[in-house]
This record gives structure tokens, sequence and C-alpha cells, in this order.
């Protein structure tokens, strides 16, 4: 079970996160944060580099039988365990949700310039999503069916915000592909760790199993999308460097 933390959040965060002082935060996905409610008032973030509404295909009809199968998977049951462990996993903090893998002294004081790379590949991964969200406006699943709970409190923001594709699953997702590059060694069980860090979103009711694969999808193209960012390539050097020693 992962501990609590709290390092990294955005500005108007839905969850229950707090800011660091010796960080600057990386901004959180679209579902966390005050939508603008017509597709026309979302504006390009510079942080993004690709375009998701070229390749994130449409989500499953509304109410068909596609969308009524993935909400009983919403609905579980699930086990205490397991939402406890997806209302942890919606802190915004890389260091929280890899400290399973990567042990205690993986925090942000220990290691600031990989701080400096998840911030960047958070940024890049969690708001790639955001114009497919405006295009389809796909409500979550715990508004369209009021026998599902959500883990985090139940707002108006939240209620506001879209569903597909989940941001909060391409940030995550795209902070294991990067610590997965940079930490080969433990590469397969950050994967694994990314996988169920999303998966959590599905666990806690705010989001479809289709969300979340469409969230990955964009994270994976986001990540690769950086690659060729020679600021990204001079952050990742010197992550990979710094982790070196700690992680041989």
């Amino acid at each position: 079970m992962l501990k609590f933390k709290s390092v990294l959040i955005a500005a108007l965060a839905l969850a229950a996160c707090a800011t660091t002082p010796q960080a600057l935060p990386p901004a959180a996905p679209a579902e966390q944060s005050t939508q603008p409610t017509h597709p026309t008032d979302a504006t390009p973030n510079p942080a993004v580099q690709v375009d998701a509404r070229v390749f994130v295909p449409p989500p499953p009809q509304a109410n068909g039988a596609l969308e009524l199968a993935e909400r009983n998977i919403v609905r579980g049951p699930w086990s205490a365990e397991r939402r406890q462990q997806a209302l942890e996993d919606n802190a915004i903090d890389p260091f929280a949700a890899f400290d399973s893998v990567l042990g205690p002294q993986f925090t942000h004081a220990n290691f600031p310039a990989t701080l400096a790379v998840l911030d960047r590949a958070g940024r890049a991964a969690g708001y790639a999503g955001d114009p497919v969200k405006f295009v389809y406006q796909r409500p979550r699943p715990f508004v369209s069916d009021s026998t599902i709970t959500p883990c985090i409190p139940d707002e108006p923001r939240l209620r506001a915000s879209f569903s597909y594709p989940s941001g909060h699953a391409a940030l995550g997702f795209g902070w294991a592909l990067v610590l997965a590059e940079l930490v080969p060694a433990r590469a397969d069980a950050l994967i694994e760790r990314g996988r169920d860090f999303t998966w959590s979103r599905v666990v806690c009711g705010v989001h479809y199993p289709s969300d979340v694969e469409a969230g990955r999808t964009v994270a994976a193209a986001a990540i690769a999308r950086l690659h060729a960012d020679p600021d990204f390539q001079r952050e990742f050097a010197a992550a990979r460097a710094e982790l070196a020693a700690a992680y041989p």
C-alpha cells in the first residue's frame, strides 16, 4: 500500500493534493481542473507536442452495449484496500506513485533532476488528451450511473469535467514509461505499477476502462514525441546520470 504523499499539484485541482515549496508543480490533466464548457474554449497548451485528435478513436457509444459493460466493470466490487489505493493514486505525485518499486529513497529531494524530467513528461502527457475531451465530452461513469460512488469527493467541478481520455491515466503512464527508460533494471515492475496506477481511475469510479486505455495511448505518443525535444533530451540525460548510482 502506498503512503499518501503529496508533492506535485496543479492549480484548481479537484483532488486532495498539496503543493511542495521545493519544486515547480507539474500541471494536472484537465480532469483535475476547471474545464471550458465548449470545445472552442480550449486553447493549445505549450507543453503538448502531439495532436491526440488524430490518433485517438471515439469512445464507445453512450449507453451502448460496450459502455454498459464497462459500467459493470467500474462497479466492481472492489475491496476496501483497493479503493484506498485508488484514493492514494489520485495524488499528482510520481514519487509517491512509484516508491513501491524504487524504494523509500525515491523522493523529489533526493532526485531533483528526475523531478524535472517527470515534471516535463507529466505536463506533456497529462494535457495531451484535452482536445479529445472537448470533442466528445463524455460524462464520467458516476455521473451517468448513480450506483457508482467515486473514491474522491463528488464535487461540481469533477462532474462538469470530461471522462475520455483519462488525463490522470496519461500522466501516470507517461511517468511509468519515462522511469522504465531511466531505470531499465526495474522496467517491468515500473510498467506494471503504471498500469495499476492508471487502473485506479476505474476503481475510483471516475473513468471507464476505455478512458484509461486511451490515456495510455496518449501517454505513449506524448513521451515518444518528447524524445525529439532537445530540452527534454538534456533533462533526460541528467536524470539518467542521477539515477544510475542509486539503481545500478
